[in-house]
């Protein structure tokens, strides 16, 4: 039996899947005769590029066209189909890169058509091409016999010379979203009598990488599970991870539970789970969940809607920065998996950390906002030493409108960085502290321990971080420390994790 993709190769424009811009252009210039002599498609794996290289080969061939595409019935077309048109010549550049190659094409193109009307030459893959045998093609592209047609395909556009380029008309395919694939599973199922459920022909869709016939090809993969396949065994065939492991997982982590996280990875090892496609997957949800909560969920994603849920609702739990921090922890285990010792440890690393320092966020004093006039300080804590009134009610009185959170966390890199430029252990203590919070002309840093709220409140350091935020942000603004303090009597999680990267290697990631 046919594989699926042959089976379902689009045979005339009307059958093309979502690229509608090129199929009426090319409809257009078959039908007012306009064609070019040269093409140059472009796009990723399985978006129909050599398909419609050979629609358009048996559109200009074809005996009865009807509004620029091919009949599908004449003697002509059947020939295609069924690779017996002697006017048509497909080669594959990568099996055939060099300039003996090319040149035994350019004689063949000397030749008048046999028995069609142009002869067409499809190149799949030409960026495989050696230098030699481009420059071999470029006369032959430039002025070719008026009865020839080339039509260059490829996956890597870059690769192609810009003399090659400008001598053929390109087109660029785009990758097909699961939107567009899942009519096209439907169709297909339903002429293959097959029954299968929405939840996993959307699985299928999502893990095609926009390729139909990667799509096609695990639908032939699901097909031999037999009748109405459930969404586990689909996913276990296709070496894909549940949704709900990676949901799991990551409120495991925003919760701060560290201490699940052990009994979560021993659960999977009993399943036999693949760490590597675990990963992947997981930095895969990840990336969803930084898009949604940046885009403020105007990114829609081909979920169902209790996962759609669960996303915003983890998105809302994390601030941007915690959402980089942890997909970059992530990316360095999928990058440890290679040469650790045992798949599971790079990976329960990476969530021991990310749950550790979520978990002492959560943890840190919050301060509560308060209203206050120009000339009024934050009152600081007893034991504190006293800031300058003076310079603060300036400051105060000077600054016009305070800034919010938000607009501080986005200058404050800048700001950073300036300071570390001129006073280095100084940069590296604010780079360490967490923006908390902005109490009108106040900013509240958080930092670990009471000698760096000290250095901070030194008013030398004090004078420096004004200054310098004024020069950065436009805005007058001061800053006050806090430190992190843990109202529950825990284990200590920082000693747990130091321990933890003796015994296995690892290192942390600021």
């Amino acid at each position: 039996m046919a594989v699926l993709y042959r089976k379902y190769r689009p045979q005339t424009f009307a059958d093309v899947l979502s690229q509608k811009p090129i199929v009426q252009t090319l409809k257009s210039q078959v039908k007012s005769g306009g064609f070019a002599h040269a093409y140059l498609f472009t796009g990723s794996r399985g978006v129909g590029k050599t398909s419609v290289a050979r629609i358009l080969a048996k559109a200009v061939n074809c005996l009865n066209p009807k509004d620029g595409d091919a009949c599908g019935k004449c003697g002509v077309c059947k020939q295609i189909e069924n690779g017996q048109f002697l006017d048509l010549a497909e080669i594959d550049a990568a099996s055939n890169t060099g300039v003996e190659n090319i040149r035994e094409l350019i004689e063949h193109v000397k030749f008048s058509p046999t028995s069609g009307k142009y002869k067409v030459f499809i190149i799949d893959e030409v960026h495989m091409l050696s230098k030699g045998a481009f420059n071999a093609l470029l006369k032959t592209l430039e002025e070719p016999p008026k009865h020839a047609i080339f039509i260059l395909a490829t996956t890597e556009i870059n690769k192609v010379p810009p003399t090659i380029i400008s001598r053929t008309q390109r087109f660029d395919f785009k990758a097909y979203s699961p939107a567009d694939l899942l009519p096209l599973l439907e169709k297909i199922c339903a002429a293959e009598n097959f029954k299968i459920t929405a939840e996993v022909l959307g699985l299928i869709a999502q893990n095609a990488d926009g390729s139909a016939r990667d799509a096609l090809s695990l639908l032939d993969k699901v097909m031999t599970l037999g009748e109405s396949p459930n969404l586990e065994e689909t996913e276990a065939l296709l070496g894909i991870t549940d949704i709900a492991v990676c949901e799991n997982l990551l409120e495991l982590i925003v919760l701060g539970k560290a201490n699940k996280l052990p009994d979560f990875f021993t659960g999977l090892a009993e399943k036999g789970t693949d760490y590597t496609i675990l990963n992947r997957d997981f930095l895969e949800y990840l990336r969803k969940v930084l898009v949604f909560k940046v885009t403020n969920g105007a990114q829609v994603f081909n979920l169902a809607e209790n996962h759609k849920a669960k996303v915003k609702e983890l998105a809302d739990k994390l601030l941007l920065n915690d959402s980089i921090y942890i997909i970059r922890l992530f990316l360095k285990s999928y990058k440890d998996l290679s040469s650790s010792p045992a798949p599971e440890i790079p990976m329960l690393l990476a969530a021991l950390e990310a749950a550790i320092k979520k978990g002492s966020l959560s943890s840190a004093p919050t301060v509560k906002p308060q209203t206050f006039v120009a000339g009024d300080l934050v009152p600081e804590p007893v034991t504190q030493k006293p800031q300058p009134q003076i310079q603060e009610s300036i400051v105060i009185e000077e600054a016009g409108e305070a800034m919010t959170l938000p607009e501080v966390r986005i200058v404050w890199p800048k700001v950073i960085e300036k300071i570390k430029a001129i006073n280095s252990p100084l940069g590296s203590l604010l780079r360490n502290g967490e923006l908390l919070d902005v109490l009108g002309y106040k900013i509240i840093l958080g930092v670990k321990f009471l000698f760096n709220k000290q250095n901070l409140e030194h008013p030398k350091n004090f004078s420096l971080i004004c200054a310098t935020f004024e020069e950065v942000a436009g805005k007058k603004m001061t800053v006050s420390a806090q430190v992190f303090k843990d109202e529950k009597p825990q284990v200590d999680t920082s000693l747990a994790l130091s321990e933890a990267l003796k015994v296995f290697g690892g290192e942390l990631i600021d």
